[in-house]
C-alpha cells in the first residue's frame, strides 16, 4: 500500500488562555468532524475536507500541544474509526469506494509501505473502547432494540499487524457499559435486581461475575471497575452528579459531586488521563461540558449553560469562546493528565461549517 500524503487545507490560529492553548483551524469550503484519538501526546483528528463541488476529501490532521499541525489525505476509502493496536499504534478503519459493496478495511494510518491492502469486512458500527495484549477491543449496544444481545469484536495482532477479526455476541443482561484496565474487560449492567459486574476474556467467556447492590438504581457510565479494588462508578439525577465507590466486598459509599441542576441527556465514555483521573463530557437540556474526576472528587466541571463559551462551576471562571453555540466532538487524552477538547460550531440547517476549535488542557 502507498503511504498517505501531506495536504494543506486549513488556516490556523493559537491563542493562549489562563485555561490552555486554543487552536483554530478554517476551512474555505466546510468541514464534518469524524472523530479524533490520542497520537503519542499529540491528537489525531479524521475529518471530512468539502471542496467547491460538494466532494470531499477524508484529512487526517496530527496537533501537537504548541498548535502545530500537520494533515494528510486518505486515499483508501472514507467513513473513518480511529483505533490503537495493543501497541498503541494508530490505525483506522474505513469503508473503500465500491459502487455495489460496503465492506470495511483496517490499515495503520501511516508507514503503510509493507502492509497489503486486507480483504474487506461487513462494517462494525461499535465504538473502539481500549486494548488488551494482543486485541483492540470495540463494543456495540443496539439501542433500538430490547432483545438483541451487545456485541464486542475483537481485532487480534500479531507481529504488530492484523491477524484476525473476532465478532462475538455476549450473554444477557444486554445494555452493558464496558471498561478495560489491566489487560482485563469488564461489564456492568442493571438488571433491576442491582447491578451486574461481570469479567471476561477476549471471546466473551464469561471469567467471574457478581451482584452488587448499590445506594443508587441507575449509572451512566462506569469510571474504573475491578474485583480486586474500589471501583468508581457515575451517577446522576435531577442534576445532582454522584460517584458510587464499590469496594472489593462489594460495599458502597455514595459521594456528592455537584448539583448542576440540569438532567443528563447524554453522557460519553469516559477519558482515562491519568491512573485514576477521568475526563467526561456531557450534555443537557440547556448546553454542554465536561467535568474531571479523580477517584470520588471532583477536580473541574465546565457547563456552557447561560455563558458564552465555558464556565468553571467550582471557580465561576469562563474560557470565553467566539461562538454563541458549540458542539464538543470529542474529548482525548494528550500527556499525563493533559487532554484536548475539539468544538466546532453549530450551523442552521443546511450550512456547512467551517471551523474547528482544539482546546490543549493541562491540569495542574
Amino acid at each position: 500500500m502507498k503511504n498517505i500524503e501531506n495536504i494543506n487545507c486549513f488556516k490556523q490560529t493559537s491563542q493562549h488562555t489562563d485555561f490552555g492553548l486554543l487552536t483554530t483551524l478554517v476551512t474555505e469550503t466546510g468541514i464534518a468532524q469524524h472523530g479524533s484519538i490520542s497520537f503519542g501526546e499529540k491528537t489525531l483528528l479524521a475529518n471530512y475536507i468539502y471542496h467547491n463541488n460538494e466532494t470531499y476529501t477524508l484529512v487526517y490532521t496530527i496537533i501537537d500541544k504548541e498548535g502545530n499541525i500537520e494533515s494528510f489525505a486518505e486515499n483508501e476509502g472514507i467513513l473513518p474509526t480511529l483505533f490503537l493496536s495493543p501497541d498503541e499504534e494508530n490505525f483506522v478503519s474505513v469503508i473503500p469506494y465500491h459502487p455495489g459493496k460496503e465492506l470495511e478495511i483496517s490499515i495503520p494510518v501511516f508507514d503503510r509501505e509493507n502492509i497489503i491492502l486486507p480483504k474487506g469486512n461487513k462494517p462494525f458500527t461499535g465504538k473502539f473502547i481500549g486494548t488488551t495484549n494482543l486485541f483492540s477491543i470495540f463494543f456495540e449496544v443496539d439501542i433500538w432494540a430490547n432483545s438483541k444481545p451487545d456485541k464486542l469484536l475483537a481485532i487480534e495482532f500479531n507481529n504488530k499487524a492484523i491477524s484476525k477479526k473476532h465478532n462475538i455476541k455476549i450473554d444477557l443482561p444486554r445494555n452493558n457499559k464496558i471498561f478495560i484496565s489491566d489487560n482485563e474487560i469488564h461489564l456492568l449492567s442493571g438488571t433491576g435486581k442491582g447491578w451486574l459486574h461481570r469479567q471476561i476474556d477476549e471471546n466473551g467467556n464469561m471469567k467471574r461475575q457478581r451482584l452488587l447492590s448499590p445506594n443508587q438504581e441507575h449509572f451512566w457510565e462506569i469510571l474504573s471497575l475491578s474485583f480486586e479494588k474500589n471501583a468508581y462508578i457515575l451517577c446522576e439525577e435531577n442534576g445532582e452528579i454522584s460517584i458510587e465507590t464499590i469496594s472489593e466486598e462489594g460495599k458502597s459509599a455514595t459521594s456528592v459531586l455537584v448539583n448542576i441542576k440540569d438532567e443528563f441527556f447524554n453522557v460519553w465514555q469516559p477519558v482515562k488521563i491519568s491512573k485514576d483521573s477521568f475526563v467526561t463530557r456531557f450534555n443537557t437540556e440547556f448546553g454542554n461540558g465536561w467535568f474531571t474526576t479523580k477517584q470520588n472528587t471532583l477536580v473541574e466541571i465546565y457547563y456552557s449553560k447561560a455563558c458564552k463559551g465555558y464556565k468553571n462551576l467550582l471557580t465561576d471562571k469562563v474560557l470565553e469562546l467566539d461562538d454563541e453555540k458549540l458542539v464538543i466532538s470529542t474529548i482525548n487524552k494528550t500527556t499525563n493528565n493533559g487532554y484536548a477538547v475539539v468544538f466546532y460550531p453549530a450551523t442552521e440547517r443546511g450550512n456547512k461549517n467551517k471551523k474547528l476549535i482544539i482546546l490543549n488542557r493541562q491540569i495542574k
